[in-house]
Formats: C-alpha cells, structure tokens, sequence
C-alpha cells in the first residue's frame, strides 16, 4: 500500500530519479507560457495582450482599483503594471486618478472602450477555453484548482 502523504522522488530536484516531467512546475511553466503566446496571437489583431486582457477582467471583476491591487491580482510587478496601464490609459482602455483618500495612490478604472474592447477579447479567448479544457470535467477542473491553490498557499507561508 502507497502512503498518500509521502512523494515520489521523481518530484524532488536532488534526487537521483528526478525527471523534469514528473514536476509539477515543469507543466505549470510550459501552460503558462503557450496559454500567453495562443492569448497574445488571438489578442494582437485588436490592439490588445494578454497582459492588457489580464488588467480588463480585473478592473471589470473588481471595479476601481489601485496600480499595486492590480500588480497583487495580475501577479506582476507594479512596474510592469503601470507601463501597461498607461498604455491603455494612452489607448482609451482606462483612466487613471489619484486617490481621494491617499494623493500617493493611482486608481485605475475601465471606459467604456475598455468595457467594449473586453467583451470583444472575451469572444476571441472563449474558443481558446474551450479548446484547453477539451476532454476535462468541471470535477477536474475544480479539483485542478484545489490543488494549485494548496501548492500557492504552501508557498505563501
């Protein structure tokens, strides 16, 4: 009988049955990387990244927000995130203001050219959705999600 709470080998870098297949973070790099890439293909005709994509759906789920609550959701660094920004600001995506409660902080909100233009990149990225989850259930992908939150969690401590 297998004991669930101890790891193979394969999973650990210093061991000698280490292969990079067997590694979680090694599927994690790669759907990372060709989900941005399939985004950005799909995304560039309109103007649009998936970075750009990224700031959209977390100014409409969140509403107005801070440059550094953005960086926090889209998992980037502020300022990578306040180039972007201003690019969409530039661009008539968002406008930017300072905080009434801290002239130190800058507030970004969508225009309703963000609005139009997210609803545009939702229509585009829906194929690319279906496509990656093709074959999976709405069981896996839950499960899928438990997990990496855990493996989150674990590193955030």
């Amino acid at each position: 009988m297998v004991d669930k709470d101890v790891l193979s080998p394969s999973f650990y870098p210093l061991s000698e049955e280490f292969r990079s297949r067997d590694f979680p973070f090694y599927w994690v790099a790669r759907l990372n990387a060709k989900y941005s890439a399939d985004m950005d293909a799909l995304l560039k005709p309109k103007g649009l990244s998936s970075s750009k994509w990224r700031v959209l759906m977390i100014l409409h789920e969140h509403g107005r927000l801070s440059m550094s609550d953005i960086a926090i959701h889209a998992v980037a660094k502020l300022s990578t995130i306040t180039k972007i920004v201003y690019k969409m600001q530039e661009a008539g995506l968002v406008t930017t203001s300072l905080s009434p409660e801290d002239r130190r902080v800058t507030e970004v909100s969508l225009t309703h050219e963000g609005e139009e233009n997210l609803v545009i990149a939702r229509e585009l990225t829906h194929r690319l959705v279906e496509k990656a989850f093709r074959g999976l259930s709405s069981d896996e992908i839950v499960v899928m999600n438990r997990c990496l939150s855990k493996i989150l969690d674990n590193l955030s401590f």
